[in-house]
Order: C-alpha cells, then sequence, then structure tokens
C-alpha cells in the first residue's frame, strides 16, 4: 500500500537561490547524505531538503532538451512530480495499470543492495496532470521516518501538498479508487466533499502518512484556483508547511522579502 509523501519534486533554474530561500529564509537543512532517487545517480545539480518525515527534491536541468528542462521552459519553476512511499511496489504498480495509468519503462532500483530502493514512474496523462514516483526502500517499512528529521524554525511538516482537479469525482476515483487512499470524512465527506467558501471552491482532504494531499474544485469561474485551471490544467497546484507558531513564522517571511497573498486567517 501507499504510505507517506516521499518527497515533492521542484524545478528551478536558479539552484542556488533555491537552497537559500529552503535554507537561510524557510530555516531548514540539506540532506547532504541522500541520493535523489530522480535519475538514480547523483547530481550536483539537486539538493534534498528535510521536511518532517519527507524531503524536497530541488533540481536545475543539466542538459538542454532534458525532460526537465523542457518542463521548465514550458511551465517555469515549481512542482514537477510527487513521490508516494509503497511497501509493496509491485502489488501499487498493478493496481495502479489496472486503474489505467501509464507505467513509464520498467522499475529500476535493487531492495538487495545496502540502502538500496525501487523507484518506478507513472505518466501525467489519466493521473491528473502530474508525473507520480513510486518508491520502496529496502530498510523501511514504508512508514514515517522517526523522529521527523527536518524543521525550519516553526515548520515542522508537510502539512498537505494542493492539487487543482475538474471534478470531485475524478479526483476520489484517482486517490480513492486507483491509489487506494481514504477521504477523511470528519473533514470532507463523499460525494461532495467540504466548502470552502472563501474562494468557492470545494475540498477533499486525504490523509497520508504525517501529511494530506488536499485537492480543490472549482465551484466557479471566477477564483484563482478556477483561473489556475482554466490556464495550466489539472495538477499540483501548492505546498502546506505545518507551522508551530504561524505569527513568528510569516514574520520572518515577510522580512525576508517573501509576499504574503491576503492575511493569517
Amino acid at each position: 500500500m501507499i504510505t507517506r509523501i516521499h518527497h515533492l519534486s521542484l524545478v528551478v533554474a536558479d539552484l542556488d537561490a533555491a537552497k537559500r530561500l529552503w535554507t537561510d529564509t524557510y530555516g531548514f537543512g540539506v540532506d547532504e547524505s541522500s541520493v535523489p532517487a530522480y535519475d538514480g545517480t547523483h547530481s550536483p545539480q539537486t539538493v534534498n531538503i528535510r521536511v518532517g518525515g519527507s524531503d524536497l527534491q530541488i533540481t536545475q536541468p543539466e542538459q538542454e532538451g532534458s525532460g526537465t528542462s523542457r518542463f521548465l521552459a514550458t511551465r517555469g519553476p515549481g512542482p514537477h512530480h510527487l513521490c508516494l512511499s509503497t511497501d509493496n511496489m509491485d502489488q501499487d504498480i498493478g493496481r495502479l495499470q489496472a486503474g489505467g495509468l501509464q507505467l513509464l519503462g520498467e522499475p529500476r532500483g535493487d531492495l538487495q543492495d545496502k540502502g538500496g530502493y525501487r523507484v518506478a514512474f507513472f505518466h501525467p496523462r489519466e493521473n491528473l496532470g502530474f508525473l507520480l514516483e513510486l518508491r520502496q526502500d529496502s530498510n523501511a517499512d514504508g512508514q514515517q521516518p522517526q523522529p521527523p528529521r527536518g524543521k525550519g524554525g516553526g515548520f515542522t511538516r508537510i502539512h498537505h501538498v494542493g492539487f487543482v482537479a475538474p471534478s470531485i469525482e475524478e479526483a476520489a476515483h484517482l486517490f480513492c479508487g486507483i491509489y487506494g487512499l481514504k477521504v477523511d470524512d470528519s473533514l470532507s465527506p463523499l460525494p461532495g466533499g467540504r466548502l470552502a467558501p472563501q474562494d468557492n471552491v470545494r475540498v477533499l482532504d486525504i490523509p497520508i502518512g504525517e501529511s494530506e494531499l488536499e485537492v480543490v474544485v472549482p465551484q466557479d469561474a471566477n477564483s484563482g484556483t478556477a483561473r489556475y485551471l482554466a490556464t495550466r490544467g489539472p495538477g499540483i497546484h501548492h505546498l502546506c508547511l505545518n507551522s508551530e507558531d504561524i505569527e513568528h513564522d510569516m514574520g520572518r517571511l515577510r522580512a525576508a522579502g517573501i509576499q504574503e497573498i491576503g492575511a493569517v486567517s
């Protein structure tokens, strides 16, 4: 089964600037011991930032014409793919393929190696517009590492990764029917999810490990999420960090020149 968020991958044009943002401004640390799983090799153009029990994998494309280079040219810097941990790679691959998702190549890696892992990728098509990576580690049961490894100021973990979808039904079919996850019925029960009236959207909250997948569905054409969906299509929309002291952390970010949208509510 799929157990947690292993990492969220970001593509950037300037790796040094991105590293300064996440370390100097946000306050997180770089995982110097980690070997990125994106291409199966260590790359000086990739850094991993520890965020609670998960990672942010930040990559600057090295080769013109590569997949990440084309992504950056067409969509700009931002989320590139989501990697989810599994405790049974073959079983989850079978379920996702049976649900209509397209496996990109054969799984690679070796669980028998010390610190070994296997990874597999699924095409954004039929997957709400985003690239999915599955990862199984040899020395883990797929649960959140204990204790959580990364903290930045009052930021303790990934609270949720946000998605924009055209309908609640499509999102529930993908994340629940195919991935095998469950909606938090106490927050956003099916069939309609919860209504967030400030932006006129409906929301599904789907727990995964210490985090959530939050799916937002616009209910009119006027909201920011509706405009995002109309111009960029469905997919990964935002990253939410959990804060122990939001007023303090927002003060730090304002002082660093990070633009606040709206107000703390």
